[in-house]
């Protein structure tokens, strides 16, 4: 995988392009704003993401593009791939029976999506997600839970069965059942918001690690987060972005029945 993110030297009136297959983002140029393409596709496509200089006559003419104005643009646009803005509902292939004492490791990749920066990376002129999952409530009634995003994608028991893709992060999900009876799960709420992004040395994209534990005393924390560089063996690791929202006290008291299904 080549490396698509970053600061982008831009000359007057060049324009590039991130392509995905037929998914396509495109970035001009101009003397005092900064003009952007998002040609959207119905479904996910798994081809490599490439970065390349578009022509005039490539932009995506039945498109309007969207005008970020600015006083005078710089040669570079920091181009910043982050995870998604909400939490991402993973569905396993089949309900997953976990047995009481037992602890599981999960992997899932989810998509990233792109902001590019004009100057300091403080305000994105553009947060464009690379594929948009749709959308899907997640919680025991329509009056408690949140809206996430739905993801239709199998949780493998081994990081092998993973496609590595150039669009998407993999996640390490460890769930623990401490208490006396199996615990299902049909769902599980991925956060993250909450979640730092890495890269490593072949330019795949990790998260923190998440820990998921079912107590006997359903008062205790369900929910916790592990830094990568910390918990990894990986030595290669390099944070892209950090987490959208920072996790506090309250973040960490979720109830087992608010992150699985």
């Amino acid at each position: 995988m080549k490396k698509w993110w970053g600061e982008i030297n831009f000359e007057l009136n060049e324009a590039k392009t991130w392509r995905i297959g037929q998914r396509k983002m495109s970035v001009q140029r101009k003397a005092a704003e900064w003009l952007i393409w998002n040609e959207k596709t119905g479904e996910e496509s798994f081809e490599d993401l490439v970065l390349e200089r578009t022509t005039f006559t490539d932009l995506i003419i039945d498109i309007l593009p969207q005008r970020y104005l600015v006083k005078s643009t710089q040669k570079n646009l920091i181009a910043k791939p982050l995870l998604a803005d909400r939490s991402i509902i993973v569905r396993p292939h089949s309900a997953l029976n976990i047995l009481p004492g037992e602890k599981i490791e999960l992997y899932v990749s989810s998509p990233l999506w792109l902001a590019f920066y004009a100057h300091e990376e403080t305000l994105s002129i553009s947060d464009l997600p690379f594929w948009l999952p749709s959308d899907s409530w997640f919680g025991p009634n329509t009056m408690v839970g949140e809206l996430c995003y739905s993801k239709y994608t199998d949780a493998k028991l081994t990081l092998d069965n993973i496609q590595k893709r150039s669009h998407r992060a993999i996640t390490t999900i460890n769930i623990s059942n401490e208490h006396d009876e199996v615990l299902i799960i049909e769902r599980i709420s991925l956060p993250t918001p909450f979640l730092n992004l890495y890269v490593d040395a072949t330019h795949q994209f990790w998260t923190d690690k998440v820990n998921l534990i079912h107590h006997l005393d359903g008062d205790r924390p369900s929910f916790d987060i592990k830094n990568l560089i910390k918990e990894s063996a990986k030595t290669d690791l390099t944070l892209v972005s950090a987490a959208r929202e920072v996790a506090d006290a309250n973040t960490f008291m979720r109830s087992i029945k608010s992150l699985v299904a």
